[in-house]
């Protein structure tokens, strides 16, 4: 009677252990991978490359290493394979972040400038 019982126990906090896994899983998922940027460090010209699961907006945005804004742009991406093209456009030459941001993430890069 005691394995039984305990065997039930058992089984019912394993399977309330798994169903919980599921949902911090199906939460956690990302939808924008391989994100980088070519070529890298630039001159004038660089692409920013990234792949998504599903067609959603879009927020690119670059910042200074002080944390200005210095670049935003907005776009529908669509499902696959994505570039954006980015212009140096008068910024001077250093170091400089770049953010792929969605409803659900936010994925940043790091930008170099000659």
């Amino acid at each position: 009677m005691k394995k039984i019982l305990f065997i039930t126990l058992l089984f019912i906090y394993v399977s309330a252990f798994a169903q919980q896994t599921q949902e911090k899983n199906a939460v956690n998922q990302k939808t924008i991978l391989k994100v980088t940027s070519s070529p890298n460090p630039f001159t004038d010209y660089t692409q920013i490359y990234f792949y998504n699961k599903k067609d959603q907006k879009v927020l690119l945005i670059v910042k200074n290493l002080l944390g200005k804004t210095v670049y935003t742009y907005r776009f529908n991406s669509k499902k696959g394979n994505n570039s954006i093209p980015f212009y140096r456009d008068g910024l001077v030459s250093g170091i400089y972040i770049y953010s792929i941001q969605t409803d659900e993430e936010i994925i940043s890069k790091r930008l170099v400038i000659r």
